[in-house]
């Protein structure tokens, strides 16, 4: 199957970069085929058509709140078609709702028309190996 890794990270925490890398191995490691997409850098060149299940991650608010970036429904929307994929929706811990950013995300998923089968609060890189066994 192949699958699309968007995420909403910023490049230069190391934990991040774990996590989208532990995901990306262990998805490969169940006979897929991922590629991996910064939403922010790959965002006016990025189609989704192709590829039958998405992923999306981004962060948590440091602290209280559950927004989400700005730029995960502009991508969404310009992205292709995206209506009546399967998808998941990830959010990496940092705050004290996490859970609620889930929801969120997943709403706003739902709204282009994606089906989630899938979601999850990553905690840490090795929590991150477990949940890539899930994607897909």
């Amino acid at each position: 199957m192949r699958i699309a890794l968007v995420h909403f990270l910023q490049n230069e925490n190391i934990k991040h970069k774990q996590i989208v890398k532990k995901l990306e191995q262990t998805a490969v490691a169940q006979g897929h085929i991922v590629d991996v997409f910064s939403g922010y850098k790959d965002s006016y060149n990025l189609r989704l058509t192709g590829y039958e299940y998405v992923t999306v991650i981004t962060p948590s608010s440091p602290f209280f709140g559950s927004k989400i970036p700005p730029k995960v429904k502009e991508v969404l929307a310009s992205s292709g078609t995206v209506s009546g994929k399967k998808g998941a929706a990830l959010v990496i811990k940092a705050g004290f709702s996490s859970n609620k950013t889930c929801n969120v995300l997943m709403k706003a998923m739902e709204k282009e028309g994606m089906v989630i089968d899938y979601f999850e609060v990553v905690i840490s890189a090795d929590h991150a190996a477990y949940v890539g066994k899930k994607i897909g």
